[in-house]
């Protein structure tokens, strides 16, 4: 599918900042093993403590800032986002091995974090035209499948050649570059009238909405689990030193990338996405069921089969869906509470995999069964959003 020509320049402008968004949002995954391996003060439960402190903010602040960014230049609010998060990550730099501290810094970032996506969806909902909002908007979705996937392998290797603080310090680095130049060469865009305040946020609450963002908090306890806890995972079943972080690196680096395939596949339905996306589901709850099973690339390639049909639904849930609501105006308002959504069920799973582990004698085949559980449970939800969507359409 090709992105209109005159809007070329403006969505991969938006598509290359989202993306780099990812080097202040991953890369506490990679630098959590160190820190660990580090610092005998910190324990299993304070990482996530700190894991969820961030995803907290991430949560409220997509709730607020889908709001405010309903109403403003969402151009202006992707470059803000962009450069207080760089600053924060500067700061976690020498923080990071006092828990307050890296809590803190995490939270804050967390919220700085939140004014990104919202306003990349409008912001290409607004460039382009009715009959291709759907499908560029899978295409902006693969921005945060590529950009984890660099920077996950970027930040391993920087941790395992210089240290925990070299993944904060590098992704400071990306995110002030990109946020400062995107603000200085950001596109002129038409800013339509936002409506009343009150009509905006009840039309953000409508039952399709509130189903899919249901649907979205389920599924993000597997996504951002498999993203904060996969890389811990690896470096105790294979036993390694801070100094092969590379190793992980170069396993999980991979995971978004088969994302980006299960992505691209399922645009490729034209229709019936919703029904595509519970059978997706339903294959991603048996990959994860079979994932703990095996071993070597047998195991890898069944979590790489369970990213395939896990980030397709993602980007359908968190991108897609919210598209459709462009003429009630609640498109970065739809997108902050579905996504908001989304990372209450993220900052839990940043305390229920540390009580899971402790409980079942850090047995992970406990963990993985859990959020096949919670797999199938998405795939009803998303069904239910479906038919309340046809039933007001």
């Amino acid at each position: 599918m090709a992105i209109p020509i005159k809007t070329n320049k403006a969505f991969w402008n938006i598509w290359t900042s989202y993306a780099t968004y990812y080097f202040g949002k991953v890369n506490l995954g990679i630098i959590v093993p160190a820190l660990l391996a580090t610092y005998q003060n910190l324990s299993l439960y304070n990482v996530g403590i700190v894991s969820s402190g961030f995803f907290f903010a991430y949560a409220i602040g997509q709730f607020i800032h889908g709001q405010i960014s309903e109403r403003k230049n969402p151009f202006v609010y992707i470059s803000l986002g962009l450069i207080f998060s760089g600053l924060m990550n500067f700061f976690l730099g020498f923080a990071g091995s006092f828990f307050a501290l890296l809590l803190i810094g995490e939270t804050l970032d967390g919220f700085f974090q939140a004014m990104g996506w919202s306003s990349c969806v409008r912001a290409n909902t607004l460039l382009q035209k009715e009959n291709n909002r759907e499908r560029s908007s899978v295409w902006l979705g693969c921005s945060y499948q590529v950009g984890n996937s660099i920077a996950w392998l970027v930040s391993a290797f920087v941790v395992g050649k210089w240290g925990w603080r070299a993944g904060f310090f590098v992704a400071a680095g990306f995110l002030l570059v990109r946020g400062i130049t995107l603000l200085i060469n950001k596109p002129d865009i038409k800013i339509p009238q936002p409506q009343d305040v009150g009509k905006q946020v009840k039309a953000t609450l409508s039952p399709p909405i509130v189903l899919n963002g249901i649907s979205l908090c389920l599924l993000n306890m597997v996504r951002y689990g498999v993203i904060t806890w996969i890389p811990l995972y690896l470096f105790q079943i294979n036993n390694y030193t801070i100094q092969q972080m590379g190793k992980v690196g170069l396993k999980i680096f991979l995971i978004p990338i088969f994302g980006v395939l299960g992505t691209l596949t399922f645009n490729l339905f034209k229709n019936r996405k919703d029904t595509v996306a519970v059978i997706y589901l339903l294959l991603l709850a048996v990959s994860l069921v079979f994932f703990p099973i095996l071993k070597g690339w047998a195991a890898l390639s069944m979590l790489f089969m369970g990213s395939f049909f896990l980030y397709g639904t993602h980007v359908f849930l968190v991108s897609t869906f919210p598209t459709r609501f462009v003429d009630k105006q609640v498109v970065a308002a739809s997108t902050g509470y579905i996504d908001g959504m989304g990372y209450v069920g993220t900052t839990l799973i940043g305390l229920i995999v540390p009580f899971i582990l402790t409980t079942a004698g850090g047995n992970w085949n406990h963990v993985f069964g859990f959020w096949a559980v919670l797999a199938v449970v998405t795939a009803v939800f998303v069904l239910g959003a479906h038919l309340k969507f046809k039933s007001i359409a």
